[in-house]
């Protein structure tokens, strides 16, 4: 019958290799990191150009008010002559 324990162990050794748990675990760390900062680039972004969105929304709606009131006014006042 062939063993299943490599050649230079024994059956009682500790076959878990910390090492390669440690290069595992850091792999996984950098990967976990390296996406985290992706998402959070994009978050930034994302954000970034909604303010932007919305700033220029803002200021159009400004204007459309501005251009209102101004309409408004000359037709009121163009009623109000006899």
């Amino acid at each position: 019958m062939t063993s299943s324990v490599p050649a230079g162990q024994t059956d009682i050794d500790d076959w878990f290799d910390l090492d390669k748990y440690r290069q595992a675990a850091g792999v996984a760390y950098e990967f976990s990191k390296k996406k985290m900062e992706t998402a959070g680039e994009q978050e930034r972004e994302t954000i970034g150009k909604g303010a932007t969105e919305q700033r220029t929304s803002a200021e159009q709606s400004q204007q459309f008010r501005q251009a209102d009131e101004a309409r408004d006014y000359a037709q009121s006042q163009r009623a109000y002559r006899y």
